[in-house]
């Protein structure tokens, strides 16, 4: 019995050692834990996206440039947020900034890429991430959105009038072409702006309005002026110049023009009345004019006169004169305002183109109106085909210096005359580009 008692001590003993042991590991697992807890405490967590740059604006210096990755559709979190917030500092997107790649993002990025030039796939790709954060981001430039095309495509030209002519003004307007009044009447500055608009863009360039030109002019193909003279032109400048009289350029007192002719024995009576007997021209502008007025007469067009070509400085001194002692004694103007209201009609003496032999003035047998007749439709239309220009332009009033005259043409030859029209340039402005 005694041997039984010592062995249960020992067991006894045994037992206590164990549960001893199983304490101190405890205690050490607790401690560890303790340990643990406090260093995730005081060392955050790493995020798992790379990027820790937000974009800043600093006044001249370049915005700091993310990590890229591939953002597309249905991308979300906070790089999409900084991506939207980015478009639409721009100004490409005007949606939430919700951090979620929809449509309206995708639609923002697609704008940008387009307007430098990317891919526009509307995925957020390395490329297009580094621009958009870049200083070379452009904001956004909205493009025009084109009129719409009227209803009824009908012709427009010379004497058409109402809402369709309004809205070709308009547009012509908004692309440049077109600066005069938007009052719907299809008038010489809207055949003109038509004209160009039609030069520009491959079209015949007559200067009517039909289906073809009226599709192009209002769809997205339609292209702003271009007022920088094509190579061809510049080629036409560097030339023969023609001759430019006006105030600012004056000739000699004792100039007279070579190889004129008298235009009452040089012109065919039955073809154009010339007003006054010993009227002289130069050969080449005469010739010039009765190759137009055969071709007017073909066009059913006929019973033209010429009222006045070449004078000399002493002639041009006569018909000066007369006008400031009518204005004086009919309207009781002083010298000083008679001479000043004769200059806004007539040319002071040595700076009037008369005195070139190249300048005609065109009229109508029997009557004193020429704006608004047949022969004045007819004459603007087609007189640049022959060499010739309507001189003195309703819209270029403040360059010639001269108020509007529809029966004034001037020759300058075929080859300036023509991207003159094209260009709807005055002989001043046409000069200026070559210098």
């Amino acid at each position: 019995m005694r041997r039984k008692g010592r062995i249960s001590a020992f067991a006894l003993i045994l037992i206590l050692a164990l549960v001893c042991a199983i304490l101190l590991i405890g205690a050490a697992a607790a401690a560890n834990r303790q340990t643990y807890i406090r260093e995730k405490a005081v060392t955050p967590t790493p995020s798992i996206t790379p990027r820790t740059v937000r974009i800043t604006e600093a006044p001249g210096q370049p915005t700091l440039t993310p990590t890229p990755r591939l953002l597309q559709m249905n991308s979300v979190g906070l790089e999409v947020k900084e991506l939207q917030e980015r478009l639409r500092e721009l100004g490409y997107y005007s949606g939430e900034v919700d951090g979620q790649y929809g449509g309206g993002t995708r639609s923002a990025v697609q704008a940008f890429q387009g307007q430098h030039g990317l891919d526009a796939d509307g995925i957020a790709g390395e490329s297009t991430l580094n621009l958009l954060y870049s200083a070379n981001a452009q904001t956004f430039v909205p493009t025009p959105t084109p009129s719409a095309t009227p209803e009824t495509a009908a012709m427009l030209g010379s004497g058409s009038q109402g809402d369709q002519v309004k809205k070709l003004q308009q547009r012509l307007a908004e692309l440049g072409f077109y600066t005069g009044k938007v009052d719907g009447d299809y008038g010489k500055g809207t055949k003109q702006a038509v004209t160009v608009f039609q030069s520009q863009h491959g079209l015949d360039a007559d200067g009517i309005a039909g289906e073809k030109t009226l599709r192009l002019l209002y769809s997205s193909a339609a292209k702003q002026i271009v007022v920088t003279p094509t190579p061809e032109a510049i080629q036409v400048l560097s030339g023969n110049l023609p001759m430019l009289v006006n105030k600012d350029h004056p000739i000699d007192a004792d100039f007279v023009p070579a190889d004129l002719v008298d235009m009452s024995k040089h012109c065919d009576s039955t073809l154009v009345k010339i007003k006054y007997k010993g009227t002289q021209g130069v050969r080449e502008a005469v010739d010039a004019l009765i190759e137009m007025l055969e071709a007017a007469k073909k066009d059913g067009v006929t019973n033209w006169q010429v009222s006045a070509a070449y004078r000399s400085v002493k002639d041009q001194q006569s018909i000066f004169d007369s006008n400031v002692k009518s204005y004086m004694n009919k309207n009781g103007l002083s010298r000083e305002k008679a001479i000043s209201a004769t200059r806004k009609t007539v040319a002071d003496p040595g700076t009037s183109e008369h005195h070139t032999g190249l300048a005609f003035d065109i009229t109508v047998p029997g009557t004193s109106a020429f704006q608004g007749t047949k022969q004045c439709t007819w004459l603007h239309a087609h007189c640049w085909d022959y060499g010739f220009v309507v001189r003195y332009q309703k819209d270029k009033e403040d360059i010639t210096g001269f108020l509007a005259e529809a029966w004034h043409i001037r020759y300058v030859g075929k080859e300036h005359s023509q991207v003159m029209r094209e260009k709807n340039l005055c002989l001043e402005e046409y000069l200026d580009l070559a210098k």
